[in-house]
């Protein structure tokens, strides 16, 4: 009495691969995919290798955001948007697993090969998620025209070490047709 009953032993946190594809396909035509909590890409859809196929081929998201060099032109206001949040979700994460060798040489790599990066990580930034946030992107999929998506970022009640990220195109935001 005056203690909340104990939580049962969850069953095995290891990820239904199968089950987590059909998720994602069932989004199309939104691009999804999971990533593991070193951002290293586990799973997509069609919607999603159509839009980001550097994504999938890096298979890394943070990796190919940072080192590739189509990723600042389709990434729209790279450093404000996309570069500084990913840098304090990487600092979140890092916080909350600070054991994760993944996640330790993620940010070695990224703070070694990239000078915005080291200069953006000096702010120090904190940032937990980017769920609900509206971005744009430039990509080869739609011509280069400025497409406004809301991204959704979603945890598995299983486990807290994946997330799946759904790119929904914005009905009312820039390029939105």
């Amino acid at each position: 009495m005056g203690r909340p009953p104990a939580l049962a032993t969850p069953p095995d946190a290891e990820v239904d691969e199968a089950l987590l594809q059909q998720f994602l396909d069932n989004q199309a035509p939104a691009p999804a995919f999971a990533t593991d909590l070193a951002w290293n890409v586990i799973g997509y859809n069609k919607p999603m290798l159509d839009w980001f196929p550097g994504v999938v081929d890096q298979a890394n998201q943070m990796r190919w955001a940072f080192f590739a060099p189509e990723a600042r032109e389709q990434l729209v206001d790279w450093e404000h948007d996309w570069a500084r949040p990913y840098l304090g979700q990487i600092r979140y994460e890092r916080a909350h697993h600070p054991e994760d060798k993944a996640l330790l040489q993620l940010e070695r790599d990224i703070l070694a090969g990239s000078a915005a990066a080291r200069e953006l990580w000096d702010r120090r930034e904190v940032v937990e998620h980017s769920h609900g946030s509206l971005r744009r992107l430039r990509l080869p999929f739609h011509q280069g025209r400025e497409v406004a998506v809301r991204i959704v970022v979603l945890r598995p009640t299983r486990t807290e070490l994946l997330r799946v990220v759904v790119l929904l195109k914005d009905r009312g935001g820039a390029g939105s047709a």
